[in-house]
């Protein structure tokens, strides 16, 4: 007997595979993750590649009207995912393009891209230090229910015991469920304040693209173990008012200049160029800005641009390895929990030589 086509696809190697597609949505004035599952039949290995394109509402996530509402999501990125049970588990971090081939308004990933290729010779690092802060209900966890307030900030900045910090069995799952995915996580440690913690992401030899798609699926990974535990991890700049921190996401970045001798002079040469750019600098760095960047809780004023060795007050970090070497990184102190990385490494590259 002939074998039919059906049955001799039958015959060759495949698997299903559960695939997480992840996408950038646009919410205005911040962008959220969004995610949606496939189940795929692929043949032979696991790359790239093999993965479909698809499409979805975009009425549902502000980026398309109902009357003409499909937007396409572009796979560039994947990694192993932890979350779920079995060999052929992946999350697809996508890019968003309309039913023309073109990349969305909202596909900053794009731009980001795009000011890379103009400068191909920059070669820049980044590293991301993304401080977020983890709400039981409507309070911090930390914070007490029969009270307002936990005693001051001081103690809960990289401490240790039940009195001092809160949420450690999740922030160490999201550690583990990184590392599994090979995410580039450098390390964690509680922040300042109470159920407040931060995670770090890239580092040397990690470009800007590849530096950020970790980061969004690294927030990812955090809300989605969150749902295991009943807690929500939010990025708000300003979560609790009054005389507590706020939450920034930190940016080292260098360049092959600033890299190599004479690198603390091209730095230099960036931190003019800053400062003449204020405004472009923090129309990208996250939504409430103003709020968190008061010139106090290791802040510069919004509205102020300095620079400094060791400085933690100032809108740019020289760090004091990099101020002993004359070259190195320097550390953008101002962006907010919720920027966009790829708005924030985009704007920095354009300042950038």
């Amino acid at each position: 007997m002939v074998s039919t086509e059906r049955n001799r696809q039958k015959e060759r190697s495949t698997m299903n595979v559960i695939a997480e597609y992840l996408w950038i949505d646009g919410g205005n004035p911040t962008s959220r993750i969004r995610s949606k599952t496939r189940v795929l039949e692929i043949e032979d290995k696991i790359s790239l590649s093999v993965f479909p394109e698809w499409s979805f509402d975009g009425s549902s996530t502000e980026q398309a009207e109902g009357n003409n509402s499909d937007c396409v999501l572009e796979p560039v990125f994947y990694c192993f995912d932890p979350t779920r049970k079995g060999i052929h588990t992946v999350l697809i971090l996508c890019e968003v393009y309309d039913v023309d081939g073109n990349p969305h308004p909202t596909n900053h990933r794009a731009k980001l891209r795009e000011i890379l290729n103009e400068k191909p010779n920059l070669d820049a690092w980044v590293g991301f230090e993304q401080e977020y802060t983890l709400f039981l209900g409507s309070k911090p966890l930390g914070f007490p229910s029969e009270r307002r307030y936990p005693p001051a900030q001081g103690p809960y900045y990289c401490g240790v015991g039940a009195d001092e910090v809160s949420g450690r069995e999740l922030v160490e799952e999201h550690l583990s469920a990184c590392i599994s995915s090979e995410i580039p996580i450098t390390g964690i440690n509680a922040e300042v304040m109470p159920g407040q913690w931060e995670f770090q992401v890239g580092g040397p030899g990690v470009d800007p693209l590849t530096g950020s798609d970790c980061l969004w699926v690294a927030r990812w990974l955090l809300y989605r173990i969150g749902e295991k535990y009943n807690i929500s991890a939010t990025l708000e700049p300003k979560p609790v008012t009054g005389d507590w921190n706020g939450a920034g996401m930190h940016i080292n970045f260098s360049t092959e200049a600033t890299r190599s001798e004479g690198g603390l002079a091209v730095i230099e040469e960036i931190m003019s160029t800053m400062g003449n750019r204020i405004s472009e600098h923090l129309s990208e760095y996250g939504d409430g800005y103003e709020i968190r960047l008061t010139g106090k809780h290791e802040t510069c004023r919004y509205d102020e641009f300095k620079w400094g060795v060791s400085d933690r007050t100032a809108s740019v970090r020289i760090p004091i390895t990099t101020a002993r070497d004359k070259k190195g990184y320097f550390e953008d102190r101002r962006p907010n929990a919720n920027a966009d990385p790829y708005r924030v490494a985009k704007v920095i590259v354009e300042s950038s030589k």
